[in-house]
């Protein structure tokens, strides 16, 4: 999860653009005077206010003169680029407004979802002290683990077979496109926290020895082993994974938060589909990334 400052660092760099080609002073007017003026392009004026505004109230933390200096120098940028723009005409370009009419939906759609969800979720003290309880046995060992990374699953499929008759660091050596196939596809020792999710879903249920079927993750196809279990060299304790904890509980809140608010507006939505072949089955829906909402705009009605 991104932490606060790195939060706000980021909402200024998506927004920033707003204030982008000529807004502040009109044009043809002469600019005048503003209170804490920074910098000015043409008739546009950026002052210290507008950078402020750009940060809900609850979530503004003070910038560093640092951050403050590069956000005015992405939007000198920014500036002198989009009013060259609207000297050339681009700004009614049919394909300039169809987008700038995407961006402006998706970013109320994201900033009603961020707004929503802030009020909706919360993780207690209490919760993450017993998710911990309940994982703790997690926590206390160390997973050796071996992957074969495969680019397609027709590579997975065909190294999974492979495996039946051919040793581990051969199979690795020819079909894994991750760095570690060089040393038998060794991850080396892992710790809860510290794996991809798809691999700590299976992983604590397995024994030494044991091979998962063909997992997909965003990094592609993969087959993990698990050599060894061993107790942690260093004791990790609930302070340890505190924020962690806190991370997981909070995204898997979200999910669930999201779905209930997005499937309650649909309920009392008007949504008819002329052309049926869009309807698509809800299980066949992407995951939603809850850091930014995702582009769910097609999932199943009732007509």
């Amino acid at each position: 999860m991104i932490r606060a400052r790195e939060a706000t660092g980021v909402l200024l760099l998506v927004l920033f653009a707003a204030l982008g080609c000529g807004k502040g002073n009109k044009a043809g007017k002469e600019p005048g005077e503003r209170t804490g003026e920074i910098v000015r392009v043409g008739a546009a004026v950026l002052a210290g206010d507008d950078i402020a505004k750009l940060v809900p109230e609850d979530e503004r933390i003070p910038l560093t003169f640092e951050e403050r200096r590069e956000f005015v120098r992405r939007w000198v940028d920014t500036e002198v680029l989009c009013q060259e723009a609207v000297r050339r005409g681009l700004k009614n370009d049919p394909y300039v407004e169809a987008r700038l009419l995407e961006l402006e939906q998706q970013f109320l759609a994201d900033y009603l979802v961020f707004t929503e969800l802030r009020k909706r979720t919360h993780v207690s003290e209490e919760e993450i002290e017993a998710y911990y309880a309940a994982h703790e046995r997690e926590y206390l060992y160390e997973y050796r683990v071996r992957q074969i990374l495969a680019s397609t699953l027709e590579d997975a499929e065909t190294a999974k077979k492979l495996l039946a008759t051919k040793s581990w660091a051969w199979v690795a050596g020819r079909y894994s496109v991750d760095p570690v196939a060089k040393r038998g596809g060794d991850l080396g020792y892992l710790t809860k926290g510290n794996m991809i999710p798809e691999l700590e879903a299976v992983i604590f249920g397995m024994k030494p020895g044991e091979t998962t079927g063909i997992i997909k993750s965003d990094f592609g196809h993969h087959i993990f082993k698990l050599e060894d279990v061993r107790e942690a060299l260093v004791a990790i304790g609930l302070e340890d994974m505190r924020e962690q904890i806190m991370n997981t509980l909070m995204l898997e809140k979200r999910k669930s938060a999201y779905r209930e608010f997005l499937d309650s507006l649909k309920a009392h939505a008007v949504i008819a589909y002329k052309d049926k072949s869009y309807l698509r089955a809800l299980e066949s829906e992407p995951a939603v990334d809850m850091l930014g909402p995702g582009d769910e705009t097609d999932t199943t009605e009732t007509p």
